[in-house]
C-alpha cells in the first residue's frame, strides 16, 4: 500500500500488507478477485485509519496494489486508489455508522435506566409488602425470632417494624 499527502503527486510506501487477502474479502465472496481485493483492502485500511485519526489534518490519499504471488514484482494484478469522492463517501459512511452506534448506545442506556427504575419500584413495593406481612405475623403472635429468620432480617429490624 502507498499513501500520498500531495494529491498523488508522489506516492510513498506505507505499511505494507502481505496477505492472502481472504480476511479483506466481502462476505460471500467465493474466489479471490484482485480488483475486489484491492478495493476491499483500500476501504478497510482507510476506514481503520479514519476511525483512529485525531482530525488535525486531512487524511492522505491511499493506493493499494495487488500482485499475484508472495512478493511484489512486475506489474500489479490490480490497483485501487481513493480519490476525493471516494474519500467523502467512505468518510460519510463512517460518520453514519458512528452516529447509528451512538443512537444504539443511547437507546440501550435509556432501556437500562428504565429497567433500573422498574427494579427500584419493585424493591420498594416488596419492602412495603414485607412490612405489612411482618406486622400481620406479629399480631398473630408469631415469635420475633421466627419472623426475623424467615425475613432474613435482624430481630432489631422486626422490633422497629412492629413498633
Amino acid at each position: 500500500m502507498q499513501t500520498s499527502r500531495d494529491q498523488g503527486a508522489t506516492w510513498r510506501p506505507s505499511s505494507v500488507h502481505r496477505t492472502a487477502g481472504a480476511e479483506f474479502l466481502r462476505p460471500g465472496a467465493n474466489d479471490l478477485d484482485a480488483a475486489e481485493l484491492a478495493a476491499d483492502v483500500l476501504t478497510a485500511v482507510y476506514r481503520a485509519d479514519l476511525n483512529h485519526d485525531d482530525g488535525t489534518e486531512s487524511m492522505p490519499l491511499y493506493q493499494v496494489m495487488v500482485w499475484e504471488g508472495s512478493e511484489p514484482h512486475g506489474i500489479p494484478a490490480a490497483t485501487s486508489a481513493i480519490g476525493t469522492e471516494s474519500r467523502w463517501q467512505a468518510t460519510g459512511d463512517l460518520i453514519a455508522d458512528i452516529a447509528e452506534e451512538i443512537r444504539s448506545f443511547e437507546q440501550e442506556k435509556k432501556e437500562a435506566e428504565e429497567a433500573a427504575a422498574n427494579a427500584q419500584l419493585a424493591i420498594s413495593d416488596a419492602k412495603n409488602r414485607l412490612v405489612r406481612v411482618v406486622n400481620s405475623a406479629a399480631r398473630m403472635q408469631m415469635p420475633q425470632v421466627a419472623i426475623a429468620h424467615r425475613a432474613g432480617r435482624s430481630r432489631e429490624w422486626v422490633r422497629q417494624t412492629v413498633a
